[in-house]
C-alpha cells in the first residue's frame, strides 16, 4: 500500500507518518519510501509512505486512522492511497463520501499475504 500527500508536502507526510505509527495496529508496518521519477516528470523522487498490509485487519485500522487524520487537519489536505491495482484520492471535503471506497481499496490489501509496496 502506498500513501502520498498532495504536492509532496513534507510537513503533511511527516504528520501522517507520526499519526499512523502511533496506531497499535500499524506499529512496525509504516515506512517512508520514494516513488521513482516518471518519464515525463522533472525533479527529485517524491516521498511517500508504504504500509504493509496482510491478514489481521491492518486495512481497517488504516482506513479509520486516515479518516480521523484528515478530519483533524486545519489546512487543506489531499491524500492518495494506492494498491497494486486500485487508487483513491481523499480530500478533507470528501472524506466522509469516500470512506466506503477507501475501505474497499484497503480491504483488497488485507486479502494479500504479502505486503503491497
Amino acid at each position: 500500500m502506498r500513501i502520498a500527500v498532495a504536492g509532496g508536502d513534507r510537513e503533511g507526510l511527516s504528520s501522517l507518518y507520526e499519526w499512523l505509527t502511533g496506531e497499535d495496529g500499524l506499529r512496525g508496518l509504516v515506512r517512508v519510501g520514494r516513488r521513482p521519477i516518471g518519464e515525463t516528470e522533472l525533479g527529485s523522487a517524491v516521498e511517500l509512505l508504504t504500509v504493509a498490509l496482510g491478514a489481521g485487519g491492518a486495512g481497517s485500522v488504516l482506513s479509520a486512522s486516515l479518516s480521523t487524520w484528515l478530519k483533524t487537519r486545519r489546512t487543506s489536505a489531499k491524500v492518495t492511497v494506492e494498491t497494486a491495482d486500485r487508487s483513491i484520492t481523499l480530500e478533507i471535503d470528501t472524506v466522509s463520501d469516500a470512506m466506503p471506497l477507501l475501505e474497499q481499496v484497503l480491504r483488497a490489501g488485507d486479502d494479500n499475504d504479502t505486503p503491497a509496496i
